[in-house]
């Protein structure tokens, strides 16, 4: 979203990171780095926040390489799918952003 020339995506973009700097301790953000219309190999990335003089930073805590494109299918279980193996411990939660309080779907 930071690259993209869409103002809608840039201010979402910095919404997240204003989130990520705030909550630096508990919160981390997961998600896919690779093109497959370039064919470079894709990664899972699990950024975290840092402070670096008093300003604060990305920090890349993990980075996975994946055997190939992660969403083959429904782009968003398998967005979910990609971010279980920087879990640990026997639960999970996800965070389904898109509900909009219907409990149908």
């Amino acid at each position: 979203l930071k690259h993209s020339s869409k103002p809608e995506d840039k201010w979402k973009a910095a919404c997240i990171d204003e989130l990520r700097h705030q909550y630096a301790a508990n919160l981390r953000v997961a998600y896919v780095q690779g093109d497959a219309k370039k064919k470079t190999p894709f990664f899972s990335v699990l950024l975290g926040s840092s402070m670096l003089d008093g300003t604060p930073c990305d920090k890349v805590l993990y980075r996975v390489r994946l055997p190939g494109n992660p969403i083959i299918g429904e782009g968003k279980p398998e967005n979910q799918n990609h971010a279980i193996i920087f879990t640990r411990g026997e639960y999970l939660q996800t965070l389904d952003m898109n509900q909009d309080n219907y409990m149908g779907e």
